[in-house]
């Protein structure tokens, strides 16, 4: 198995599912690349990556469409037919999770965001003054 890193989006809410008996939650992570074609115009590039995590439950609560988070796992690739088109699906089996913290702007957001303040400064409340002694003991 080829260990991986990804940091994506969740395309759906994931769910808990059963196999031998054990319970593992099931979930989707897109992972998107910017990059410049030939002719100099920006493109996407999405995958597809199908997850599961064994053991602990209580992080479907925060696993939410959306959510973006960081994955590492063991990847392995299956090869299907999808209506006589040979596909090739990504799987990986999550040993590391963690949820990287709001929902991936959408380009209207970041286009329509404003600048956030600059900081004020703003002067200490105490003053400090150097009378000359000092009360090191060395």
């Amino acid at each position: 198995m080829l260990v991986t890193e990804i940091i994506g989006n969740l395309g759906a809410d994931a769910t808990i599912k059963q196999f031998s008996g054990q319970n593992y939650i099931s979930f989707s992570v897109a992972h998107t690349e910017s990059y410049t074609n030939a002719q100099g115009q920006k493109q996407e590039r999405t995958t597809w990556i199908s997850c599961l995590k064994y053991g602990e439950s209580a992080v479907i609560n925060y696993l939410k469409k959306g959510t973006r988070v960081f994955v590492r796992g063991d990847l392995s690739a299956k090869i299907y037919d999808a209506n006589g088109t040979p596909q090739v699906g990504l799987n990986c089996r999550v040993k590391e999770l963690q949820l990287l913290g709001g929902n991936r702007p959408t380009e209207q957001q970041t286009e329509n965001r404003e600048p956030a303040p600059a900081p004020a400064y703003q002067q200490p409340e105490a003053q400090f003054s150097d009378n000359g002694s000092d009360d090191l003991p060395f």
